[in-house]
């Protein structure tokens, strides 16, 4: 120890390079007076002890190097040493000050626990990588028209098969579609599981591999193999309580048995949610070019191939397809996403703007640690000019006082895991049903510590580098002769801490307006006219097994008698059906076109939403009738169907006419129909996505196994009928499951949950921005006022009125909010650019959204300024002069 403190009061720093050459002149010197001791020459000595000594740059670059090694580990002893004192000196100045502490630490914890929750949480859905080997490498393929607008949409056999065969990008790639089934057997009553169909390759494709058993052999997509699944780990535990031998072993998939050849891996999913998955299976002479009704496919593109690339080739494919069947494929093209931005989505631009504005918070609070720093940093003038005045240097003191404020930082960071912890779990309930997307680890994970550690050493670093500059360039003479109050009355320190609290108020002021944009927006959407009424209405999805319900007969048999039988019960205002309910992802769409008008030209046609559904279903959800008839019980006759359109359809394929009587011809039929009614037009898909022409068909004409069931009930509450609608169900076919059981009302909010999280998230960082602004502008304000308090006294004294002194007291806080807020405007205005896309309703630059937000702010800066002001009004003359 004693020679660490001695290398202290060397006058020079060691130079190794110069020491080792002194050292081996110090041998050879030595080896030549010992051999001309002995009688040899001179010359020959050194010849001889050069001999000896060996390759004298080689030893020297060996010791050279061996030495710098040895400093190296002093010099980094000494710097742990030294930040440990340091650091030990910081925490007891701090436990001497245990208000200032609390404060500091507290404002470092929020700054960096709420910073470390959205940090992990955007590292999770935006960086980390995806549970498939190389996930860079796979790509999720659509179908994508850019004249007509569409992007992303299904995609259909025989596009698939050109793009599977005609490639020379991809090493593999494999087709997929949404599904579910109805299971029995195992433990439970019968339920729906959702899964896919896949091509026996797809798996393989994205480099996964069962627990137990094989995936799907190459030809078991064909027709006439015998039915084969894979089921999910999960619900290998909860149905089959982990039944080892279930693996060979037939399950009961909608009333067919299916034989189980894998068990996936624990927390394995696809596309989603997957519980079960069966072969892809199609009859391609069926199949068309222009059948787009499948969900899409999944490549993986071979090493060294850009994404850039891959989708040139399938473009190459798409020109070739438009020549070969102009009819079907002309402006359509293959929409190639990486499979990270298809299932991140709409989620990328709300955490963008998440992590902007978090940023934006922690700068507010470095902004507000800097400014108690810098109070703090006045009131010990004198002890920094006492150290100083005994030797120790600035960078000595800057030291130290950086060492206190990481410290303060470190403390903060300690609570800010707990904060993050929080928060990261809050941030779980807000996906639907507050259960985020499998690839989605949201967590506190050793990454999760890793960001939290650097936030906690950058937040240090950024309030503590300015307030230990400042207060190492003290001066001795004043300090010393006049006390702290002379190092805290500095034009440069009441002008820099002055700034920061301008700097917090601005970003305070675009937090407050990108909140108070997102909350409108959100209100907007909220406050949308649906063209229904959500509220006492039930639904529940059902698909019937094609085993037991093989013709359309037998599936309208079924739902004929479970309509009645909910008619019966309680409660019950009206019953119906459709084959998707609004907000559910319903979306087939095909082209209309109207009996006698002229084709239109090609890439002009008129394309429409349709779907089948009873006479009762508009009624049930509150859709009103504009003109002409609702469907009834007659209308089943499906070579002379009857139809029903919207309002939007009225204006394109009408023009704006009454098309009672008129007949029409869509996909949804082979045969043209009579437009017998003219329903109000309402919002089917999400919102903000506008709906458009729409016709519907009666469901008796063409009936389906696949119905949605919706309930309107007189009760309150209408989830209360779910045991009686599953009691009706099972009284019919027990093998019959209910799924997407929900109320309207969840099915709305459930909608909107996204811009619901934005708004939330953004609001409540404004007011934590809000709040920081205001305790640094108290805080700057009751410094102002101690600093002048005798000044203030001498003032009375002289006769100026209370009045006056709340007017210099509150003239510098007005001073400081309107400059804040003038930098918040200016910087809001070119910031809310990137809620463009977030907003419903409301434009970025809304001017009654710009004029409320000064507004609140300056009733809240205003608030936060009375306390000083009433303090300096009632300043006793004598008590302020006589503790000068």
């Amino acid at each position: 120890m004693s020679d660490r403190w001695l290398r202290w009061f060397q006058p020079t720093r060691r130079d190794p390079k110069r020491d080792v050459d002194e050292e081996i002149q110090f041998h050879l010197d030595a080896r030549i007076a010992d051999l001309v001791s002995r009688g040899a020459s001179p010359d020959d000595a050194r010849r001889q002890a050069l001999s000896e000594f060996g390759d004298a740059d080689a030893v020297r670059a060996d010791t050279v190097r061996i030495d710098e090694r040895i400093i190296r580990r002093e010099r980094r002893a000494d710097w742990i040493s030294e930040f440990i004192r340091d650091a030990r000196l910081g925490f007891r100045s701090l436990l001497r000050t245990p208000a200032y502490t609390i404060t500091t630490v507290l404002c470092a914890a929020l700054g960096i626990g709420v910073t470390g929750a959205i940090v992990s949480a955007s590292y999770s859905i935006l960086v980390r990588p995806l549970p498939y080997p190389h996930d860079e490498q796979l790509v999720t393929i659509y179908s994508d028209n850019p004249g007509h607008g569409y992007k992303s949409v299904n995609i259909s056999w025989p596009d698939f098969v050109d793009w599977r065969d005609r490639n020379q990008t991809f090493s593999g790639i494999g087709i997929f579609t949404w599904n579910s089934n109805t299971i029995t057997g195992g433990s439970g009553d019968a339920e729906r599981v959702t899964g896919s169909e896949i091509s026996p390759n797809l798996f393989a494709i994205l480099g996964v591999r069962p627990a137990f058993g094989r995936l799907f052999l190459p030809n078991e997509d064909d027709r006439g193999r015998a039915p084969v699944t894979l089921i999910s780990h999960r619900l290998w535990l909860r149905r089959f309580g982990g039944d080892s031998t279930l693996v060979g072993r037939t399950i009961n998939l909608d009333g067919r048995a299916h034989t189980v050849v894998g068990i996936m891996s624990p927390g394995f999913n696809f596309p989603d949610r997957g519980d079960v998955w069966v072969p892809f299976k199609t009859d391609p002479a069926l199949e068309r070019h222009g059948n787009r009704g499948y969900a899409g496919a999944i490549g993986r593109i071979k090493p060294g191939v850009t994404v850039a690339q891959a989708s040139a080739d399938l473009h190459r494919i798409d020109a070739l397809l438009a020549r070969e069947v102009p009819d079907e494929n002309e402006g359509w093209q293959a929409g190639v996403l990486t499979m990270r931005d298809d299932l991140v989505g709409d989620l990328r631009r709300p955490l963008e703007v998440f992590l902007v504005a978090v940023a934006m918070v922690l700068l507010t609070v470095c902004a507000n640690l800097a400014n108690l720093m810098l109070a703090r940093g006045a009131a010990r003038g004198r002890e920094v000019a006492i150290r100083a005045a005994l030797g120790a240097s600035r960078g000595r003191i800057v030291r130290q006082l950086m060492t206190e404020s990481i410290v303060t930082a470190v403390l903060g960071g300690v609570l800010g895991v707990a904060i993050a912890w929080w928060g990261v779990r809050l941030l779980r309930f807000a996906f639907p049903d507050q259960s985020p997307p499998f690839y989605v680890k949201l967590g506190l994970d050793a990454v999760a510590i890793a960001f939290i550690v650097v936030i906690t050493l950058v937040t240090g670093i950024l309030f503590g580098s300015v307030p230990a500059l400042r207060t190492a360039r003290t001066n001795l003479d004043t300090t010393l002769r006049e006390g702290s109050r002379a190092a805290g009355t500095g034009l440069h320190r009441s002008r820099l801490r002055g700034a920061l609290v301008v700097s917090e108020i601005a970003l305070s002021v675009v937090l407050m307006v990108g909140a108070a944009l997102l909350a409108r927006s959100y209100k907007n959407l909220a406050g949308s006219d649906l063209g229904f009424d959500e509220h006492h209405v039930l639904s529940a999805r059902i698909t019937l097994p094609s085993s037991d319900y093989a013709t359309r007969g037998e599936a309208a048999v079924f739902y004929q008698r479970l309509l009645t039988d909910l008619r019966r019960l309680p409660d019950v205002v009206s019953v119906g059906s459709a084959q998707g309910i609004p907000f559910s992802g319903w979306n087939v769409q095909g082209e209309a076109h109207v009996e006698g008008a002229p084709p239109p030209k090609r890439g002009d046609e008129l394309i429409a939403h349709y779907q089948y559904v009873t006479p009762d279903y508009f009624k049930t959800i509150g859709v009103s009738l504009v003109r002409g008839r609702w469907f009834n019980d007659a209308d089943r006759d499906s070579l002379n169907p009857v139809v029903l359109v919207n309002e939007l359809m009225v204006a394109k394929a009408f023009g704006g006419h009454d098309p009672i009587g008129k007949r029409m011809g869509s996909s949804g039929s082979d045969h043209a129909a009579t437009v017998v009614g003219v329903i109000k037009d309402f919002r089917h898909y999400r919102l903000p996505e506008p709906m458009g022409p729409a016709v519907y068909y009666p469901y008796a004409s063409y009936p389906g196994r696949q119905q949605t069931i919706v309930v309107r009930t007189a009760h309150d509450h209408p989830q209360t009928l779910i045991p009686e609608l599953r009691a009706a169900v099972r009284s019919i076919d027990k093998r019959v499951a209910l799924y997407q059981v929900q109320t309207f009302d969840e099915v709305v909010s459930r909608s909107f949950w996204r811009q619901r999280l934005q708004g939330n998230v953004v609001t409540v960082f404004a007011a934590l921005a809000l709040c920081l602004a205001c305790i640094g502008l108290y805080g700057v304000i009751s410094y102002a006022v101690a600093q002048r308090t005798r000044e203030l006294g001498v003032r009375i004294a002289l006769g100026a009125s209370r009045g006056r002194v709340v007017w210099l007291v509150g003239r510098q806080s007005a001073r400081l909010v309107v400059a804040g807020v003038a930098f918040g405007l200016i910087a809001a205005y070119f910031a809310v650019g990137l809620l463009s896309s977030l907003l419903y309703g409301v434009r970025p630059t809304d001017p009654g959204t710009f004029a409320l937000v000064p507004g609140v702010l300056a009733v809240v800066a205003f608030l936060a300024a009375v306390i000083p002001a009433a303090r300096a009004a009632r300043v006793d003359p004598i008590i302020a002069m006589r503790s000068e």
